[in-house]
């Protein structure tokens, strides 16, 4: 996995702890933007937040 992966994924669970009522599909969102993530690296993130695959 890769160092931007490697910080969104740290960014979203860090964001999730301090706000569990955030909306993940939105930090997610942001996250995909701040470490300039690719759409397969965003579906993997909303598969494993969002969906729970």
């Amino acid at each position: 996995m890769d160092k931007s992966m490697e910080d969104a994924i740290r960014y979203i669970s860090n964001e999730l702890k301090e706000n569990p009522n955030a909306g993940k599909s939105k930090i997610i969102e942001e996250a995909a933007q701040k470490f300039d993530l690719d759409p397969k690296q965003t579906e993997f993130l909303v598969n494993k937040f969002v969906l729970n695959q």
